[in-house]
């Protein structure tokens, strides 16, 4: 490992980290909202570098659903990355297959960005990659511990806005990712059914299907459109 490519790619994470600090900061003080120790927020930002999911956690445990609604929802949310790792393989392929899994677990949309922009024209490396994806993990890990640990300090978060974090987050992200005409009627068409079934269905009884039933049908409905 190169101590130039090691550097390069830290440095690449930067913009990466200032954007997660906000966010992870967020997450921590809304995890301890809903019952979390301070060491089981950072475990989570530890072992599931999911901004999505672990938000999508937060909404199970403050809505009162169960486990399995929030790991359906979590695989069905994170699917992409199935896409993703496969799409880098071939800038991947001189790094060694352990080395290349192991630092994948680094990967989000932000560094797969990030990343592949920078293949585009220069040869991946293990430390670039290492560089890129562990220091945006740690800067997510270091904002969840500050917030978890602020949030056992502050008695009414509502007062800083917060709560509004999760609905934010979403709505960045879907910003984001509408780049054409497609994309918007999805996005609608989605919206439109979690609310329905939302309705429809009690609460006692939904569990948050309804993100689970919109998140199906939208995802069919955008392979139908995309084959058009």
């Amino acid at each position: 490992m190169k101590k130039q490519d090691l550097v390069e790619g830290i440095k690449a994470s930067f913009p990466i980290v200032l954007g997660y600090l906000p966010l992870g900061f967020a997450f921590g003080v809304l995890a301890t909202e809903v019952g979390m120790t301070i060491f089981q927020a950072t475990l989570m930002s530890v072992m599931c570098f999911t901004g999505a999911g672990q938000y999508i956690a937060i909404g199970v445990l403050q809505a009162g659903g169960a486990i399995i609604t929030a790991i359906v929802a979590n695989l069905l949310v994170n699917l992409r990355y199935f896409l993703f790792a496969t799409s880098m393989v071939p800038h991947l392929k001189d790094i060694p297959t352990g080395i290349a899994a192991a630092l994948s677990y680094g990967l989000t949309d932000e560094t797969y960005a990030v990343a592949m922009t920078y293949y585009q024209k220069n040869k991946a490396t293990t430390g670039y990659v290492a560089g890129l994806n562990l220091t945006s993990h740690a800067g997510w890990i270091g904002s969840t511990l500050l917030g978890a640990w602020m949030g056992t300090l502050i008695s009414n978060t509502d007062q800083f806005g917060l709560g509004f974090a999760l609905p934010a987050m979403y709505t960045c992200l879907l910003v984001f990712v509408i780049t054409k005409r497609s994309d918007v009627i999805v996005a609608l068409v989605s919206a439109l059914l979690c609310l329905i079934v939302g309705y429809l269905i009690p609460v006692s009884m939904s569990n948050l299907s309804n993100i689970i039933i919109a998140t199906l049908i939208g995802a069919t409905l955008g392979v139908f459109l995309n084959d058009k």
